[in-house]
């Protein structure tokens, strides 16, 4: 018995015809008449009432083949569905979904792929970018993407996440500032300084950095006077004396002329990058 076998007899049971049910699976009538035939001589019962098909050419099914037929339709929807389960597993095998968000240094991509890459190692990876570490989130809950790059804390009990990478974040400015020589710097003594920033709407932690100076006594509102959208340019900015600026301990400033990072002295801002992806996906 074949599962081309029973989705003929399905056909034909459906559309009351052998013409018919031909013509709506593109095979002779011949070869279909031919398949019953078979699937009828291996089964040892007719199907189809054959006297009152001569008469009339419309096909009835006989009593055994009304109880086949419902036998035979959860025999091809099981095929289906493990058909479909196979591609999708292969398809798992061969291409990984991974979203980042906009602002996301290169080397946590790369960081993750090697990460997954020992899971997965026959996986091809199609990358996905987001305009924010919240929209990477969002997608993987949507089932847009498998993994994602993102920062903590997570938006849903739903996902999981694996630690990428911890990082204080630094004070940058330029090397003729007046603090550039304290080796470094308390946070409440910057209150009146003039800051270059991140965009806030795609700055990860936008929100808790304005916490975090509020905390020490004062509030950036106002003194924001040149917003960008990456770190390199806010480097720039930062050595040509627009203010200074926050930028997280892993990011390399040594390329950029007229610039220093100085450390904060007592509680740190801890920025912490992680892979996320639905709960049990690694396991």
């Amino acid at each position: 018995m074949e599962i081309r076998q029973l989705i003929y007899f399905i056909t034909i049971a459906s559309e009351k015809q052998f013409v018919k049910a031909a013509a709506r699976l593109f095979v002779s009538q011949s070869a279909l008449s031919q398949q019953i035939a078979h699937l009828e001589s291996e089964l040892g019962v007719d199907l189809f009432n054959k006297v009152k098909r001569k008469k009339n050419r419309v096909v009835e099914l006989t009593e055994a083949g009304e109880i086949f037929l419902k036998d035979a339709k959860k025999i091809v929807d099981l095929a289906q569905k493990a058909k479909e389960k196979a591609a999708n597993f292969q398809k798992s095998k061969s291409e990984l979904k991974l979203g980042s968000y906009r602002m996301i240094h290169n080397q946590r991509i790369i960081d993750t792929i090697d990460i997954l890459s020992s899971k997965y190692p026959d996986a091809l990876f199609k990358l996905e970018e987001y305009e924010t570490h919240l929209d990477v989130q969002e997608a993987i809950l949507s089932g847009n993407i498998d993994f994602g790059i993102s920062v903590g804390p997570l938006i849903s009990a739903e996902l999981d996440s694996l630690p990428l990478l911890n990082s204080e974040l630094r004070i940058l400015m330029y090397e003729s500032h007046p603090l550039a020589q304290k080796e470094s710097l308390v946070l409440s003594q910057l209150g009146a300084e003039d800051w270059v920033e991140i965009k806030a709407e795609v700055h990860p932690i936008y929100q808790v950095i304005e916490a975090f100076c509020k905390k020490a006594g004062f509030e950036r509102s106002g003194k924001i006077v040149q917003e960008v959208s990456s770190l390199e340019l806010m480097c720039h900015f930062v050595g040509l004396k627009k203010g200074i600026a926050f930028v997280p301990s892993f990011f390399d400033t040594s390329s950029f002329p007229n610039v220093i990072k100085k450390k904060l002295q007592g509680e740190q801002l801890i920025f912490d990058q992680c892979m996320v992806f639905l709960k049990g996906r690694m396991e």
